[in-house]
């Protein structure tokens, strides 16, 4: 029960931050729409021109600094916060990528399916370094995370095959 609830949990803060994301791109002007989406992953406004490195980076910094909330009792409740800010980026890179003219071949089969998976991961990254309320352990007892190397290598992994798809299959 506990472990559906979690993963319910999960997707739910996904796709309001996915709708979030969208929403907000309405609401943004184009300028300041493509300074954020540049920063989240280059490849969505400059192409391939962008490289792969700045998305590898990205993606580390969002891992790093989650941990870094999750290090401190008094930040510790900001990091299901800041991933729940990764699913805005990636509702508002989705939606600038097709109000852009990107074809929905590249979108469907690039774009949407690794960005989700690598958002649904750092989720569970999120959700393992600081549990929400139904998932806490009781007092005195630590939280287990034994399974932070196997989400980093499974996203690690996510990342490359999507970074693979895009050099090659899609340039």
């Amino acid at each position: 029960m506990f472990r559906s609830l979690s993963f319910i949990h999960l997707f739910v803060i996904l796709a309001i931050g996915y709708i979030g994301g969208a929403l907000l791109f309405r609401e943004m002007s184009a300028t300041a729409i493509e300074r954020v989406v540049v920063f989240y992953d280059a490849r969505v406004v400059h192409g391939h021109d962008a490289g792969y490195i700045r998305p590898v980076g990205t993606a580390a910094l969002f891992f790093v600094v989650a941990f870094g909330l999750a290090a401190f009792r008094k930040t510790r409740f900001a990091v299901l916060f800041f991933g729940a800010v990764k699913c805005v980026l990636f509702g508002l890179s989705s939606s600038y990528l097709i109000a852009s003219g990107a074809k929905m071949m590249e979108y469907s089969i690039w774009w949407f399916p690794f960005q989700f998976l690598i958002c649904f991961l750092f989720l569970v990254y999120c959700a393992i370094l600081s549990p929400p309320y139904f998932m806490r352990t009781t007092i005195g007892k630590k939280v287990n995370t034994r399974a932070l190397p196997t989400i980093i290598g499974i996203s690690t992994a996510v990342l490359a095959i999507e970074i693979v798809v895009f050099q090659f299959i899609l340039g």
